[in-house]
C-alpha cells in the first residue's frame, strides 16, 4: 500500500515539474501574440487553471455536506498561496516587482481577504451573498484585461522574448497539456501524500488542515517555481493575486450560489486574520519595488508555518 503511494506521490511531482514548464510557455505565448500584459494572463488564464482543484474540491466538499473543508480549502489555500508559494519562489529564484505593477490588483485581492471577516461573522454565506461574490470576480477579468490592452507588456516578457514564435495552435496545445499535467500531477500526489500520511497514522484533522489546502495549491506552486525561473515575474504575481480572488470570489462564490456554504464564526478570530496578515505582509514585499530576496521569501515561510501552528493548534 505505501509502495503505491509513493509511485502515485513520483508521478505527482513528475507531472506537476513537466505540466508547469509547459503551463508557462503556452501562456507566456498567448500573451506575446494577442499583445495582452502576462499579468493578465497570469491573472486569468493561469490563475484559474491551477485554481481548478480548489473549486472542484469546494463543490463537492458542499454537496457532501461538508461547508467546513470548502471554506477550509479557500481559507488555507490563500495562505499557502501567500506564504508557501512565494516564500518558496523568493528562494528559489528571487525576483522584483516593478514597482506600481500591482497597484490596483493587489488592492483588490487584499479587499476579497478581508470580506472574509463579516462572512465569518455572519455565519454562513448565502445564495445572494455567493451571486454577488462571483459578480465582483466577472468586474475584475474585465477590469484586469482593460488595465493590461492599455498598458505595454514591460520588460517581465523575460528570456522568452524574441526569436521565432510559435503558432497559435501549438501555444494553445501546450497550454492545455501542460495544465492537464498539472492536475493530474496535483491529484496523483495529495493521494499518494494522503495515503502515506494514514498509513503513518496523522489524523484526518491534519491531513485536511495541510494536505488538502497545499494539495490544491500545488499547481500554483510549480508554475510560480517554472515562472520565475524564466524570468515571467508578471506570471508569478499575477497567479497568487488571480489564484487568491478566485478562491474567494469564484471557489466559495459559485459553491455557495449553488448551496448556502456554513461558516464557523470562530473563523473570524484564527485562520481569516492569519490570511490577512500574510496578505499585508506578501504585498509590503511586492510593492516597494525592491527584489524580493531569499531572506524575505524565509520570512514568508516562516510566516506559514506560524500560522500552520497556531491553526492546528
Amino acid at each position: 500500500m505505501i509502495l503505491l503511494a509513493c509511485v502515485f506521490a513520483l508521478f505527482g511531482f513528475a507531472g506537476l515539474a513537466y505540466g508547469a514548464d509547459w503551463f508557462v510557455d503556452g501562456a507566456s505565448g498567448l500573451a506575446r501574440r494577442f499583445h495582452i500584459s502576462p499579468l493578465v494572463i497570469g491573472l486569468t488564464v493561469v490563475a484559474y487553471g491551477t485554481s481548478a482543484p480548489e473549486i472542484g474540491t469546494c463543490l463537492v466538499a458542499v454537496l457532501g455536506e461538508s461547508p467546513g473543508l470548502a471554506v477550509g480549502n479557500v481559507i488555507g489555500s490563500n495562505a499557502a498561496n501567500l506564504g508557501l508559494i512565494l516564500g518558496i519562489t523568493a528562494v528559489m529564484t528571487p525576483f522584483a516587482v516593478p514597482r506600481g505593477l500591482l497597484r490596483r490588483e493587489f488592492w483588490f485581492m487584499l479587499g476579497a481577504t478581508v470580506l472574509l471577516w463579516p462572512l465569518a461573522a455572519a455565519g454562513v454565506v448565502s445564495r445572494p451573498v455567493g451571486l454577488v461574490l462571483a459578480a465582483f470576480l466577472i468586474l475584475f477579468n474585465v477590469l484586469s484585461v482593460r488595465w493590461g490592452r492599455s498598458a505595454e507588456a514591460g520588460p517581465s516578457g523575460g528570456p522568452d522574448d524574441g526569436g521565432s514564435e510559435p503558432s497559435l495552435g501549438r501555444n494553445l496545445t501546450t497550454t492545455g497539456v501542460g495544465l492537464v499535467a498539472l492536475l493530474i500531477g496535483a491529484e496523483l500526489l495529495v493521494r499518494g501524500a494522503g495515503d502515506i500520511a494514514r498509513t503513518l497514522g496523522a489524523s484526518e484533522t491534519v491531513i485536511g488542515l495541510t494536505l488538502v489546502a497545499i494539495g490544491t495549491s500545488l499547481p500554483e506552486l510549480a508554475t510560480s517555481v517554472a515562472a520565475g525561473r524564466r524570468g515571467q515575474i508578471q506570471i508569478v504575481a499575477g497567479n497568487v493575486i488571480g489564484s487568491n480572488l478566485f478562491n474567494v470570489l469564484g471557489a466559495l462564490g459559485i459553491s455557495a450560489a449553488v448551496v448556502p456554504v456554513a461558516m464557523e464564526p470562530s473563523l473570524a478570530t484564527a485562520e481569516v486574520p492569519g490570511v490577512v496578515l500574510l496578505t499585508l505582509l506578501a504585498g509590503v514585499f511586492m510593492l516597494t519595488g525592491r527584489r524580493v530576496a531569499r531572506v524575505e521569501g524565509i520570512v514568508l515561510l516562516a510566516g506559514y508555518a506560524a500560522y500552520l501552528i497556531f491553526v492546528v493548534l
